[in-house]
Parts: C-alpha cells; sequence; structure tokens
C-alpha cells in the first residue's frame, strides 16, 4: 500500500459497513404496506374513471333537461285548451 492509504478505509469496508446497518426488516415491511396500499387503489381507480369521464356528458344532458323544461311550459297552455274541448288528446 500507498502511504498516504493506510489511514483511509477502502470503498469495499465502507460498502460492507453500510449493508451492516441498513435494516432489512423494516424496508421489506414498508414495501409490502405499500403494495398493499396500491392494490386495494387500482379496483378504486377503475371503478371511478368512467364516472369521470362521463361527467362532462352529465352535465350536457342536465343542461339539455333544464332547457326542454322551458320549452314545454307552452305546450301545457295548448293542452290545457285542447282539453276543455271535451276531445282525446294525442300525444305524438
Amino acid at each position: 500500500m500507498f502511504p498516504n492509504q493506510m489511514g483511509r478505509p477502502s470503498l469495499f469496508s465502507k460498502g460492507a459497513s453500510l449493508a451492516k446497518g441498513i435494516n432489512w426488516s423494516g424496508i421489506l415491511d414498508g414495501t409490502q404496506k405499500t403494495l398493499g396500499i396500491i392494490n386495494q387503489a387500482i379496483p378504486i381507480i377503475y371503478q371511478v374513471k368512467p364516472i369521470i369521464s362521463n361527467a362532462k356528458t352529465m352535465f350536457k344532458i342536465a343542461d339539455v333537461i333544464s332547457n326542454s323544461s322551458n320549452d314545454s311550459k307552452p305546450n301545457l297552455a295548448i293542452e290545457n285548451i285542447n282539453s276543455n274541448v271535451n276531445k282525446p288528446i294525442f300525444y305524438i
């Protein structure tokens, strides 16, 4: 060895001491908990995804329904006039 490397630990010894200080049990437990949460979240995502993607359509339908309720008010007046005549009313 060279004189200036006598007091320094080698790269291998640093890696070995680092490996001794790792709590493998804790890492594996944390990984297992994370995978459990992911396994629970994936089905929820698949169930909620169509609702979110169809929200745009639901708002369009609600808008059409609110507009059609305003359009049907004149038809009610015509039906009331026709109901006073004692004739059958045919809905088309």
